[in-house]
């Protein structure tokens, strides 16, 4: 009974490609029994260390996820598809992430009146969240987005990428003369 519960929490979050909450494993599982499920992922998590598989079962607190182990992931990096997103909507989070908080009334003055679709997508994508802030809303990444792009801390980020850019955007650079630099129009 274990065993079958492990396959099918393996093979939930083999195929899913997303995160997948307690919640939702009890479900697939036709379990109520959230402590089961919690054993049988800390031993698959187990079982994966123990064969040094090039998987992890890793969890934040979007859920559960598979994932190529961190150290093999640029070896392998390459072979992912091109991301579902057109190019537009992902400047359009790159500018929310890289001047976040930034206020949406900002954004749509840079970007134009699209904006308002790409940050429709966006929140649908739970990659950002908005926030009312009188006649405009605030626009901030979700803690989703950092696990997605696998980042710990946004100012780490930022800080990795001047270093590789050999800070050529000027501290003192306004937002409008970051995105001439970074094309983002």
């Amino acid at each position: 009974m274990k065993e079958q519960l492990k396959s099918l929490i393996e093979a939930a979050l083999f195929v899913s490609g997303k995160y997948l909450k307690l919640e939702d494993l009890e479900k697939i599982c036709n379990s109520k029994d959230a402590e089961s499920i919690k054993s049988a992922i800390s031993e698959l998590k187990q079982d994966y260390l123990n064969r040094n598989s090039a998987i992890v079962i890793h969890e934040s607190e979007n859920g559960y996820s598979m994932r190529v182990r961190s150290e093999l992931e640029n070896k392998v990096m390459y072979l992912i598809p091109e991301t579902d997103m057109p190019q537009a909507v992902l400047k359009t989070l790159a500018m929310i992430a890289y001047e976040e908080p930034i206020k949406q009334s900002k954004l749509v003055k840079i970007r134009g009146n699209r904006v308002y679709r790409y940050v429709k997508q966006l929140h649908e994508k739970e990659l950002i969240e908005s926030k009312p802030s009188g006649r405009t809303r605030i626009l901030t990444t979700t803690s989703k987005f950092k696990d997605y792009f696998k980042i710990e801390n946004l100012k780490e980020l930022l800080d990795k990428s001047q270093i590789e850019k050999k800070e050529l955007i000027p501290e003192e650079s306004s937002l409008e003369s970051k995105e001439i630099f970074l094309d983002m129009k």
